[in-house]
């Protein structure tokens, strides 16, 4: 967990003057480097399935003397590019996530191509749930999911940080502030 005096200034973070005057930076932060690897794996999984069946189909073809005996090793070389640039994109991904926590407000910058960027006022925010999956209790990381009132779903979540319970903790101290602080 990374905490940052201006998340604007981050690379990939922040556009200039997403941050109010009013309000002050309590927490940004990104997802752990574990996320680079762990985003992917799905992904890199089924291309090994799928080069292990070719391999095999491409063994079988070359015992027929139908193809060239080069083919098994084409295919792990094309499967080994595609996972680099899974991998790779992966990298861009994690670089352009930014998760910032204000005195009013929760913020989920993302995305590579097409930034996206969800805002919440605190005040609204009703629910955070930590989900740990398989692969992020072995990596000891954790996602952080938020529901505003109104919501059947969780509107949005910080997704595999290296400590998902304290910031958990760090928004509900800061949601139950925003709630006393709010006129009633």
């Amino acid at each position: 967990m990374t905490q940052v005096a201006h998340p604007e200034s981050l690379a990939g973070g922040l556009p200039a003057g997403t941050i109010r005057g009013d309000e002050t930076v309590v927490l940004a932060c990104r997802p752990s480097r574990w996320f680079v690897l762990l985003s992917p794996i799905r992904w890199i999984a089924g291309l090994v399935i799928l080069a292990v069946l070719i391999t095999l189909v491409c063994a079988a073809m070359q015992q027929l003397n139908v193809l060239p005996d080069w083919t098994v090793g084409l295919t792990w070389l094309v499967a080994i590019a595609v996972s680099m640039m899974l991998v790779g994109w992966s990298v861009l991904d994690r670089r352009c996530r930014v998760y910032v926590l204000t005195t009013k407000r929760l913020l989920t910058s993302s995305g590579v191509i097409r930034r996206t960027i969800y805002e919440t006022s605190l005040v609204n925010l009703r629910q955070t749930m930590i989900d740990v999956g398989v692969l992020e209790r072995c990596t000891r990381t954790g996602s952080v999911l938020f529901a505003t009132a109104g919501t059947a779903r969780y509107d949005t979540a910080w997704w595999m940080l290296s400590d998902p319970a304290a910031v958990q903790q760090q928004v509900q101290s800061m949601l139950s502030r925003a709630t006393r602080s709010q006129p009633t």
